[in-house]
């Protein structure tokens, strides 16, 4: 049985958020500020507490090694929030936009240093106590998110056409011209070989040499990378399509658009949701293992718990639960609705946003069957 959650929030909250916003020195790095959503309030379960940005949270979070959380809104900064849900500091990225979505998710290196796109055409990097280490231009918005290779290189695309290579000292190592704007986040896998799509599906060596591309029918998704070097992306036309060395291993229709990323289990198994609703599971081999019916649009990218329950989101405003054989857990809508891909946390703790400008932290066991 699945059980269903909704919690609306009242205005006294919301007036506190603005009077810390309207305080706030814009630009700058702000240490020590009161936490303008009070994470020791009382809420009801399933959530632990709530973190209100006013303006919408469309990109997943991001977790540091001390439990700091990092996420961007669409007022323009990027935050940083202890594990109770405080503020510990802010720092605006981006001018305030209410048409264009900040949708680059901040991204971790191993030594704590955070990189996020931003609509000013740059790449941020953070240190982890607020304040700018460098920022890195482009000529075109950021929106696609970060990736961080395991010699410390980041990719990320740009809508001036490229795909970009960054030291972490700042410095361009290399770019490589695509010709149409690139809002995939790269995928990198062990031989670092970079993945991204765009009009086409392009793989690059580690020097930014082209090493092969793959033209699909239709736009496609950011990718997906398997233990076995396959590829996986998703379709604008709703096919699913593994891919290696540039050669399709096999593609399976879907009814309606894949938009979001797939995801790959442990197992093998590909999760992907689409624009007509269901999430479906699939074997390594391009079987359809099943679908789960969620009535409305998937944009989210499944997210797996090490249980192996499944998170998705979806565009009636809901955050769902389904258990690793497709059935129904729970579903929860936070505030107006679910506009972010769910994060986990270390301890299992639920990390979405809504449309509403609110960041939910959710108990690792909300609404499970008792």
């Amino acid at each position: 049985m699945m059980r269903d959650f909704y919690l609306r929030r009242g205005s006294r909250l919301k007036l506190a958020v603005w009077a810390v916003v309207a305080a706030g020195m814009i630009g700058l790095a702000m240490p020590g500020v009161p936490d303008a959503a009070p994470a020791r309030r009382a809420y009801p379960a399933p959530v632990k507490w709530i973190y209100s940005t006013g303006n919408t949270i469309s990109s997943p979070v991001a977790i540091g090694a001390d439990r700091t959380i990092y996420l961007t809104s669409t007022d323009g900064h990027l935050y940083a929030l202890a594990a109770d849900g405080a503020l510990r500091w802010r720092y605006r990225i981006a001018p305030l936009k209410h048409v264009t979505l900040t949708r680059s998710a901040p991204v971790l290196a191993e030594d704590g240093t955070i990189y996020v796109g931003s609509t000013d055409r740059h790449l941020y990097a953070m240190n982890p106590d607020g304040r700018l280490r460098w920022r890195f231009p482009t000529d075109g918005e950021v929106f696609s998110s970060p990736t961080v290779g395991r010699d410390g290189v980041v990719y990320f695309g740009s809508n001036d056409g490229h795909l970009y290579a960054v030291s972490a000292e700042g410095a361009l190592r290399w770019k490589y011209r695509i010709g149409v704007p690139v809002e995939s986040r790269p995928g990198v896998d062990a031989d670092g070989k970079i993945y991204v799509s765009a009009d086409a599906f392009y793989a690059l060596s580690p020097t930014g040499r082209l090493l092969w591309t793959y033209r699909a029918d239709a736009a496609l998704s950011s990718p997906a990378i398997g233990a076995a070097g396959q590829v996986y992306v998703g379709s604008a036309r709703g096919v699913l399509h593994s891919v290696r060395d540039g050669k399709v291993l096999w593609s399976l229709p879907f009814s309606r658009p894949l938009a979001a990323a797939p995801t790959v289990g442990a197992d093998g198994t590909v999760y992907v949701g689409s624009t007509d609703g269901p999430l479906s599971a699939v074997t390594p081999d391009g079987q359809l293992r099943w679908q789960h019916p969620i009535r409305a649009i998937i944009y989210s990218t499944p997210i797996l718990a090490s249980d192996g329950r499944i998170f998705v989101g979806s565009n009636d405003g809901y955050l769902y639960a389904v258990s690793p054989q497709g059935k129904p857990v729970w579903r929860y809508r936070p505030g107006h609705a679910a506009t972010s891909i769910p994060t986990i946390g270390p301890d299992g703790t639920l990390y979405v946003g809504s449309h509403d400008g609110d960041l939910y932290a959710l108990s690792p066991t909300a609404g499970m069957p008792r």
